[in-house]
């Protein structure tokens, strides 16, 4: 009996240190888990089945800013996911972001989606969903741009900090029209919803005739049309990934609704966003060596003032 008692206190001993050290691993979650429990949840909304994600109870969704349960927006039309994704992975505040082409009722639509880990459960989901996609701007959608989701050379690498920066100077150069203090690199590119608006790209297919965009992504002086844009507020930054060297943030592009714009040299043209709109725009930033090489945007215009979802309404003090 006495053999018994301590073969079963020897085998609770053993029993407890396994759950001890599993607890402790089940909070900490590398690069690799992270992205697993990215596609994870991919692979759980294209089956319309939230109980196959590993859901916290207190989750909060949002789709284009606003709160809904994961059973509605893109979790009750996803019909698959293609080949065309990347991710940005953030093991330090335990984030990933998934960015790809999604099918929807397999129409193709432009998808990123912003996921919080704790303790290997999903407490934050964030995505943005683009639907209305050109074919000329799918056909920049087929493969991500060379180089885009590489991890960078331990020399090429910037530090966090130094990476949080880039948006606020890109941000700021918009708002005065001047860029000379970005750290553009030379083969520097913007892509928004599939369509190139500066820079090229190997294979990119560029945009139509009429539309604003720019042959480099350092002008010195930014277009006057861009005075549509009223303001970027809110501007959040909550993904840094130090290894590729990109940053994932969602970003308000607030539009009052000019209906001309003035240009430097007196003439009068017409604005490309006269009805006022904000439009929450999902931009991956990738820098190497300190430079901008890759602007990645995805954005869909939602009525004025409604923020971003999680930062609250551009106007809270009325």
């Amino acid at each position: 009996m006495k053999h018994n008692t301590q073969a079963i206190f020897l085998i609770f001993l053993a029993v407890t240190a396994f759950d001890v050290a599993g607890a402790k691993g089940q909070g900490a979650c590398d690069r690799a888990c992270l992205e697993g429990i990215a596609d994870q949840y991919m692979s759980a909304m294209a089956a319309h089945d939230a109980g196959q994600a590993p859901f916290a109870d207190d989750l909060i969704f949002t789709e284009n800013t606003v709160r809904l349960p994961p059973t509605e927006g893109l979790w009750f039309t996803a019909s698959d996911f293609t080949d065309y994704k990347f991710y940005i992975t953030d093991a330090e505040t335990s984030q990933v972001a998934w960015t790809g082409i999604v099918k929807e009722h397999d129409k193709p639509v432009l998808f990123s989606v912003r996921l919080k880990v704790v303790d290997r459960r999903i407490t934050e989901a964030e995505q943005i969903v683009v639907r209305n996609l050109t074919e000329r701007n799918l056909a920049n959608l087929k493969t991500p741009p060379p180089g885009l989701a590489d991890s960078l050379a331990e020399a090429e690498r910037g530090t966090r900090e130094a990476m949080l920066t880039i948006p606020d100077l890109y941000f700021a150069a918009l708002a005065k029209l001047d860029d000379s203090d970005v750290p553009f690199a030379d083969r520097c590119y913007r892509i928004e919803n599939g369509m190139v608006t500066a820079g090229t790209f190997a294979g990119a297919v560029k945009p139509e005739t009429g539309l604003p965009g720019s042959s480099k992504c350092a002008n010195g002086n930014i277009p006057p049309m861009l005075k549509t844009i009223h303001n970027v507020q809110p501007r959040r930054t909550p993904i840094v990934d130090v290894e590729r060297g990109m940053t994932w943030g969602v970003y308000a592009f607030n539009h009052r609704g000019l209906g001309t714009i003035t240009m430097p040299d007196g003439s009068v043209r017409p604005s490309y966003a006269p009805t006022p709109n904000t439009m929450p725009c999902v931009e991956i930033f990738k820098t190497r060596n300190g430079k901008i090489t890759d602007i990645f945007a995805i954005g869909s215009a939602m009525p004025y003032g409604i923020g971003d979802g999680w930062a609250g309404p551009l106007f809270q003090d009325f």
